[in-house]
């Protein structure tokens, strides 16, 4: 594995050094973790996008979904990170890391003790089987670990979801939409059916999503700015974040 290039990879896309370490690491995690507990977990959400997708938006979080009656502990995922990453950090002199467990989130930091990210293990939802994807990480020279995650689509479905659910808008998720759409990702019948169920379940109406589409507004999307690369973040500022609000309309035109 070659880190140097790996970090100049995702510098080249905008990331500061910082954040195309922090992705680096993040990434190795994935694959150490998946190594030792290949049928344990599933892992979804903005990491996703950005390890596996393109995305341009910084994440310092691997979300993990748990997908079996017996579950590594937390102390055996703390160990798992600390072996499969010590050599890594040592390399980009980031070790040794201090790899520390709280609550159901396991936290990965520098020998400052500053974070570089956090292993987050959401205990409710589920992913159609049909919509998960695995993909090969390198671990080290001739170790390569699948890693199996969410697809494209019902990421968009997760973010569609999110987006309405929270209970304070968070710029990330239309972005994520705005960029999937982008790239072509649009909801088959099965995960539109899905999100039908949601929005009834939660009893959300057009008034609802209109008045959330509106939120995506200058003030809250400024949280983006330390997300994205600055020529990202200008551009849809310059246009006061519209292409966001379109591609929500987008999405949700249905309803």
């Amino acid at each position: 594995m070659n880190l140097a290039a790996q970090i100049a990879a995702y510098r080249d896309k905008g990331f500061t050094g910082d954040q195309a370490e922090v992705i680096t690491m993040m990434r190795l995690a994935a694959g150490v973790l998946f190594q030792d507990f290949p049928d344990s977990f599933l892992l979804f959400g903005g990491a996703t996008l950005l390890l596996f997708h393109d995305s341009v938006r910084h994440s310092a979080d691997l979300d993990l979904l748990p997908r079996a009656d017996k579950l590594p502990t937390s102390a055996d995922l703390r160990a798992s990170l600390a072996a499969g990453l010590a050599s890594a950090a040592d390399a980009l002199n980031l070790g040794p890391l201090q790899v520390e467990v709280s609550g159901d989130k396991i936290l990965v930091k520098k020998r400052d003790a500053s974070l570089l990210f956090k292993v987050d293990i959401t205990r409710f939802g589920s992913v159609l089987e049909s919509e998960v994807e695995e993909h090969a990480v390198e671990i080290d020279e001739g170790n390569v670990a699948k890693v199996k995650a969410a697809s494209r689509d019902f990421l968009l479905l997760q973010k569609a979801e999110c987006f309405l659910l929270r209970k304070i808008m968070k710029a990330r998720d239309p972005f994520d939409i705005y960029r999937l759409r982008q790239s072509g990702v649009v909801l088959n019948v099965q995960l539109e059916n899905h999100l039908e169920d949601t929005l009834m379940g939660y009893e959300i109406e057009v008034t609802d999503i209109t008045a959330r589409i509106a939120q995506v507004d200058e003030k809250r999307c400024s949280e983006l700015r330390a997300l994205l690369p600055p020529e990202v973040f200008e551009s849809l500022a310059n246009e006061q974040f519209s292409p966001l609000r379109d591609a929500l309309r987008d999405l949700y035109r249905r309803w």
